[in-house]
């Protein structure tokens, strides 16, 4: 239950509020006086003592300047609230003296003493009820535009008929005023076209508006200016929303309906000729319905009249229009039977009578037995006001329920017994109502708002009272609004002071965090202005992440930007996604192919293989280069591969040849006995891939630096030969001949140069050979 507002208990103004403390104490001085006396009084008293019992909280909200503020507010809305109770009394006051047209300024100053108002606020009411009459006024004038024109008799009949002066009602026609329906020179009234009646008339019914009028929000008397002004507003917020669905397409539709049809007099008149149409068509659509016998039932009759009245029709005109559709079709309607209607009213009186000796019989028995039953409940009371605690009073009535709760008579008291259980309880509830939001004042006076929330979710977890839950749900969306303000006014501020893409995260985040928030449209135009602030960012982080070819980020760049906007610069980013897209296709492509040759291992000659098959299956594929570095790494781990497994296998052989040969430093041999030192590896292991003319030998030996040493040269023939003249002979795994430094020129068909070679044969044994120098030998370089 509601608790008494205390500027209205207090008699105090509240607009504007009385602050002055003194003022207010004395107030409260009073009060406390007055229900002091009261407090015994046998119907008073209970509320005079439930009083007593609220001055601490009295005090407590009135010296608080902030509460205090927030009572006035609520004495100005309950105030106002029963001023709003009276207006139906006011406006049947106001419509009896509007009988004859007008009110003169001494019935207004009397409807506003007899009422409690202000004069100005009666000439409020006055305006209101006009602006009724006026509606009344303009549905009956268009309806009967569906003729294309109106009489004079006619404006007559709804001045009279709506208590208006002539003038009035002619002022609001929107058609050409004739004196008579036999005028010669009445036109024939041109209305819309059929098919754009249709796409109106179907678009309005999907929006539940009846009217182009409706759809704008505007009278049917507005005035054209208003018309065209209103279509325009309409279509400008229609286009910049960003809803897509079936009931934006329908309003941007009647919108432009609106801006083509309320641009001239003429084209009005037409749609309203056609709107009056359309309501006969209704009204002799449903009288089709209900005639469908070829009679008209008076119950049918009844509802269709009032159908009509609905359109602007009087009582009469409905009663004759209704006959007369009938009369075309040679239909009957039915009258509704005088006799029975008589019989009907009697029965009722008679079965009233009854009643009325019945529940005299009733009262009077109840007042028999009410003396005896009272006892037992103020008893009862009396030991409730005994008890301290709420719980016990509770326990004291349900005592009292549970004892006479079946037992006849008693009902009454056990409905007030209950009802005292259910203010205590409400007492109860407004308590911890009060404790809570005293709570939630201090938390939300500390700018703490989410936790002020978090104690209006704990409250609402203990189940309170509809009304206190009510309220609680009402404050978490009020501080969710203060935090939602907050964060949009630090929005404001990071749209002045940071860089393009923190504000573009700025504007996400207040998105998602408030995707139904009361500043979207405005957060909208923040991300529209800074369109072309995020495309120069957006252009220049491109250049960078092209540069370190990461097509992964320079495509998230671009829908970044193309997931925000639709304009010139989005058109432009997404060509370059499409490229970026590819890009990141073949990486993805270039990764799998990695991936396999890793799983290949130390078998790189499957590895390469398998570079080479998708090469011969794409040979025009984008990533063909990196393919072939690729191939060219793994052979050159193949090489690597093979030179050190023959290193090894070579060194075994060393070993075999007791001291002569040693290996010192790695790759390199030294002969004891000549004191040479030796290429570890001849040129079949480490350049097997080339063809080693004399020319290239020589060139090869030359830039070697094998074992740290730069003074490498192709041995003599005696050098060469000697190394596998004598036990222990050099190791060779295999045979081959290989190039010495000795060469000669030769004449055979021309000049030539012939050079000595030397050949290693199986068991030691050696061979020297002329050859021509343009063929492919071995080198194994020496040095002294």
């Amino acid at each position: 239950m509601e608790r008494e507002n205390f500027y209205i208990l207090l008699e105090l103004p509240c607009d504007p509020p009385e602050t002055n403390p003194e003022v207010i104490e004395k107030a409260i001085s009073k009060k406390q006086s007055e229900w002091s006396r009261l407090r015994n009084h046998p119907t008073k008293g209970l509320h005079a003592q439930k009083y007593i019992n609220m001055i601490p909280e009295i005090r407590r909200i009135m010296q608080d300047e902030a509460l205090r503020a927030k009572e006035a507010e609520a004495a100005k809305r309950l105030l106002a609230k029963d001023k709003e109770s009276k207006h139906p009394e006011i406006d049947r006051h106001i419509d009896i003296l509007m009988g004859k047209g007008h009110i003169t300024p001494e019935e207004k100053a009397k409807l506003a003493k007899v009422h409690g108002f202000r004069e100005s606020e009666i000439q409020d009411r006055i305006n209101a009820r006009k602006n009724a009459s006026y509606h009344r006024i303009d549905q009956q004038i268009t309806l009967r535009m569906a003729k294309g024109y109106l009489t004079e008799s006619e404006i007559e009949k709804i001045a009279k008929r709506n208590s208006a002066k002539v003038e009035d009602v002619r002022s609001r026609v929107r058609c050409p005023i004739h004196k008579t329906d036999k005028d010669p020179e009445t036109p024939k009234p041109r209305q819309l076209d059929r098919s754009l009646e249709k796409t109106i008339r179907d678009n309005l019914k999907l929006l539940n508006k009846s009217s182009l009028y409706d759809f704008l929000e505007l009278p049917e008397s507005a005035d054209l200016k208003s018309l065209q002004n209103a279509a325009v507003r309409k279509k400008k917020e229609l286009t910049h929303s960003s809803k897509k669905d079936a009931v934006a397409t329908a309003s941007s539709t009647l919108a432009g309906h609106c801006i083509t049809i309320f641009k001239s007099e003429q084209s009005r008149t037409a749609y309203d000729v056609s709107l009056a149409k359309t309501k006969l068509s209704e009204l002799d659509s449903d009288i089709d319905i209900a005639g469908i016998n070829g009679e008209l039932r008076p119950e049918y009759f009844e509802i269709l009249v009032g159908k009509a009245m609905d359109f602007g029709m009087e009582r009469d005109e409905a009663e004759k229009y209704i006959k007369a559709y009938c009369r075309r079709k040679n239909w009957t309607v039915e009258a509704a039977p005088e006799k029975r209607r008589k019989y009907l009213l009697a029965a009722a009186a008679a079965a009233g009578l009854v009643l009325v000796l019945a529940a005299a019989g009733t009262i009077y028995y109840v007042q028999h037995q009410k003396q005896v039953r009272q006892a037992a409940y103020d008893r009862t009371i009396q030991q409730v006001r005994d008890k301290d605690e709420p719980q016990a009073k509770i326990d004291a009535l349900q005592a009292f329920i549970n004892n006479h709760g079946s037992a006849d008579g008693y009902g009454q008291y056990v409905d007030q017994a209950r009802r005292r259980i259910e203010q205590i309880n409400n007492n109860m509830a407004e308590n911890r109502y009060r404790n809570f939001t005293a709570a939630v004042e201090e938390l939300a006076g500390k700018g703490k708002h989410q936790a002020a929330i978090e104690a209006c979710r704990q409250y609402l977890g203990q189940n309170p009272p509809t009304k206190y839950a009510n309220k609680a749900k009402s404050r978490i969306n009020e501080l969710k609004n203060r935090i939602e303000k907050q964060d949009f006014e630090q929005l404001k501020q990071i749209m002045v002071d940071a860089s393009a893409p923190e504000k573009i995260a700025a504007i996400t985040e207040y998105r998602e965090k408030y995707p139904e928030g009361p500043h979207l449209d405005q957060v909208s135009e923040m991300l529209s202005e800074i369109s072309g602030e995020y495309y120069i960012f957006v252009r220049n982080e491109l250049e960078t992440c092209e540069k370190q070819e990461n097509w992964q980020r320079c495509a998230g760049l671009c829908e970044s930007y193309t997931s925000r906007y639709d304009n010139a610069y989005a058109d432009k980013l997404q060509n370059r996604l499409a490229d970026y897209r590819k890009k990141i296709k073949q990486d993805r492509v270039f990764t799998a192919l990695r991936r396999k040759a890793e799983n290949f291992g130390t078998d790189y000659a499957a590895a390469i293989k398998m570079y080479k098959d998708h090469l011969s299956a794409y040979p025009e594929t984008p990533i063909a280069d990196r393919i072939r570095a690729e191939i060219d790494k793994l052979q050159q781990r193949q090489r690597e591969k093979t030179i050190a497994e023959a290193s090894a296998q070579f060194r075994n052989l060393l070993a075999q040849t007791g001291k002569r040969y040693a290996e010192n430093p790695e790759g390199v041999v030294r002969d004891a006995k000549t004191g040479l030192m030796w290429q570890l590896l001849d040129t079949t292991l480490t350049r097997p891939e080339k063809c080693m003319t004399f020319e290239k030998a020589r060139e090869y030996a030359k830039n070697l630096s094998t074992g740290g040493y730069t003074d490498w040269r192709l041995p003599t023939p005696d050098e060469l030969a000697g190394i596998y003249k004598k036990n222990p002979v050099f190791p060779a795994m295999k045979e081959k001949w290989y190039w010495s430094s000795e060469s000669y020129s030769s004449y055979n068909d021309g000049w030539q140069k012939i050079v000595d070679t030397v050949s290693n044969m199986q068991g030691g044994s050696r061979q020297i050979k002329r050859r021509d120098s343009r063929e492919c030998g071995v080198v194994r370089a020496v040095r002294d």
